[in-house]
């Protein structure tokens, strides 16, 4: 994750200058040297690891400026985390590390830096190796440059690495990340741009430069990433050329939060495994694990926990959800309530016929003089005052059943436009908000709901295009 942006890039120059930088990296790259690695990429989260490391493209998570800074820029609330990681596999292969981090992340709402800024510290132990420590100072912007159907992002990290007793050296990664369609995300960084030496004589070591290229997508719950992954060679390993893909799925409960499953796959020419995790998040706090299995040498299946906590911000499509869960409890209330009506309506219906058909016999009978005329009008009169007490309390019954429908249409409105307008207020996508508000005219359609405010509003999302 990451904290204060140690590196502003003004909007005017920032593409350039990171074009020029992305350059400038890949012909470093070309022309490096082997040396022993230090500070290579891996993972640094229970989310990064169940997702294989696929967190180029992935916006909203403060971890993922280990992949690409510019991601910073979809924090949209203060957060953060404490993670730790057992590793026995990474991207460089077979590795023995324990690892503690600590991340946090700032949105910032300025003209002057509309963005997100970060800080990260993160202490790696290696089994029979120096430690690194490396402290990240991130900044990522939001809405850099407005498209036709996105925006494009730009972000730099500045690091401060430390490996053993060596003296500690800077670091820089910078990334672009671009944001299509509110559901299409593509990004692309280069880390340890300036490839920093560690070290004298047998012992240098180096933060190899990398290249990192993704692709991410997310609908209603569902999120699915890759990432094309390239490094230069680290001593006798060589290279690393590495696809990474994950899966992640949302669900959420009326009463107990959210939870989420994700898997991932990992095909490189140093590693090869599949990791999978869950994850569990409530009033802000959310709880993560994850498992990596090697599928080649030695079967040891590395571990990561993490606990974080966003402040004063929740998942709008995911609390909509749990709106329309409770809504349809209480439907279910007034359907039945509907049926209770009907089936008192059918009763006294039938009631009525009954009672008509008796003053019909006895009509008859006094017609043909089969009883006694004062003893048949008596019983007419008393089955005539039965008939309209049971005509009157049909009236009754049938009115009600008119206002309780009347009610549950209006009552089933205003509840779906309270929870639209919630939705609306947690920053949902416009295109997402013209579903919603599509759904409601023709739901309510015909209905004797007055819906003049979801046309204003379908009217101005309309304008808004």
């Amino acid at each position: 994750m990451s904290g204060p942006g140690a590196v502003v890039v003004h909007p005017a120059w920032a593409p350039r200058r990171a074009g020029r930088a992305i350059g400038l990296g890949v012909w470093l790259w070309a022309v490096a040297y082997p040396a022993q690695a230090a500070f290579e990429s891996s993972a640094q989260s229970p989310r990064d690891l169940a997702l294989a490391g696929a967190l180029t493209a992935v916006g909203g998570d403060p971890v993922a400026l280990f992949s690409n800074p510019a991601s910073l820029g979809s924090l949209r609330s203060p957060a953060v985390g404490t993670h730790y990681l057992r590793l026995f596999r990474t991207s460089v292969g077979e590795v023995n590390e324990e690892r503690m981090s600590f991340v946090g992340g700032l949105p910032l709402f300025r003209d002057s830096m509309n963005g997100a800024a970060a800080f990260s510290h993160v202490y790696t132990e290696p089994q029979g190796g120096a430690a690194e420590k490396a402290s990240n100072f991130s900044y990522g912007s939001r809405g850099l440059y407005e498209l036709e159907n996105g925006v494009v992002d730009s972000g730099a990290s500045l690091k401060w690495l430390k490996r053993g007793g060596a003296a500690g050296k800077a670091a820089l990664d910078l990334g672009v990340g671009g944001r299509f369609r509110d559901h299409l995300r593509v990004g692309l960084a280069v880390l340890n741009l300036n490839r920093p030496m560690f070290g004298e004589g047998s012992e240098k070591s180096r933060a190899p430069i990398t290249l990192k290229l993704g692709v991410a997508e997310q609908l209603r719950g569902f999120l699915f990433a890759m990432d094309l992954t390239k490094s230069e060679p680290s001593g006798a390993r060589g290279s690393v050329l590495r696809l990474a893909t994950g899966l992640e799925r949302w669900w959420p409960t009326p009463r107990w939060g959210s939870i989420a499953g994700r898997v991932g796959l990992s095909l490189g020419n140093r590693d090869k495994s599949f990791s999978w995790g869950a994850a569990w998040k409530m009033m802000g706090g959310e709880f993560d694990y994850a498992m990596g299995a090697p599928m080649t040498g030695a079967t040891r299946f590395s571990h990561a926990i993490a606990l974080s906590y966003r402040f004063g911000q929740s998942d709008p499509e995911m609390e909509y959800e749990k709106v329309l869960a409770e809504e349809m409890r209480t439907r279910r209330d007034l359907t039945k309530a509907l049926e209770s009506a009907e089936l008192r309506q059918w009763k006294l219906a039938e009631e009525l016929k009954a009672l008509r058909a008796q003053t019909e016999e006895l009509r008859s009978r006094l017609a043909d003089k089969a009883a006694s005329e004062s003893e048949t009008r008596e019983k007419m009169k008393i089955l005539q005052e039965r008939q309209r007490q049971a005509a009157e309390e049909l009236k009754r019954v049938q009115a009600e059943s008119q206002k309780l429908a009347e009610k549950s249409q209006s009552s089933l409105f205003q509840q779906d436009w309270a929870a639209y307008n919630k939705f609306k207020l947690e920053g949902a996508a416009d295109s997402v908000l013209e579903d919603q508000v599509r759904r409601l005219l023709r739901k309510y359609k015909d209905e004797g709901v007055d819906l003049s405010e979801p046309n204003q509003e379908l009217m101005r999302l309309l304008k808004a295009r």
